[in-house]
């Protein structure tokens, strides 16, 4: 098997299996009211971003999308966004897709109900501080970046890189919001947890903020 037909398969079964974890957790917590409401959601947030950063992503989906859409065709004319990263950075973007997945079920599952995404507290809402949470605060979007710079590095294109280069940064722009609304529904306890966690990766020292 030609090795970049390879890695094209393992691409699409990585984004496979990330849509059936996602899928089988956000059944679980989401009511009927909730899925007739999502895109209500999310033109919201959209909404809240302004007209610049809807155009934007706009513009970024269909150039990322139209780039996916070439890099699993894989024409013989279409090259010029190929990365020469070498076939190592693919083998390491695949260990780079697998192992967030177990860890984003180990997220999922002591998250449980309370998972949602929008960015919107359940009722009886509580703080959840064990397994990935005991040290981090937001493990899912850990989980979610390492994922997708393995897709990025399986691709090795251009276009591919700049779709999901995107999605990274939006995701990360949400994390600010998410703190505060978690202050505000949680106040001092939330207050506490952050001076004990790091944002995306282990706090080392009581000073530092990650």
């Amino acid at each position: 098997m030609e090795m970049s037909f390879f890695f094209r398969i393992a691409f699409v079964l990585l984004w496979v299996c990330l849509g059936i974890v996602r899928g089988y957790y956000g059944r679980k917590t989401k009511t009927h009211d909730s899925l007739v409401g999502i895109k209500e959601k999310l033109n919201t947030a959209m909404e809240e971003e302004g007209r610049s950063f809807m155009i934007l992503t706009a513009v970024v989906t269909a150039i990322g999308g139209i780039g996916l859409v070439l890099y699993l065709l894989a024409p013989p004319w279409w090259t010029w966004t190929h990365l020469p990263l070498g076939e190592w950075a693919q083998w390491l973007g695949i260990v780079f897709g697998i192992v967030p997945l177990f860890y984003l079920v180990w997220v999922h599952r002591h998250l449980d109900t309370q998972w949602s995404i929008a960015l919107e507290l359940k009722g009886n809402h509580k703080l959840v501080t064990s397994g990935p949470y005991k040290r981090v605060r937001h493990p899912m979007y850990l989980g979610i970046f390492i994922y997708t710079m393995g897709l990025i590095l399986i691709s090795s294109d251009l276009l591919v890189l700049v779709f999901f280069a995107f999605s990274i940064w939006v995701n990360y722009k949400r994390i600010p919001r998410e703190e505060q609304m978690m202050i505000d529904e949680f106040g001092d306890e939330y207050r506490e947890y952050q001076k004990q966690t790091g944002r995306l990766l282990p706090r080392l020292r009581e000073s530092e903020e990650t």
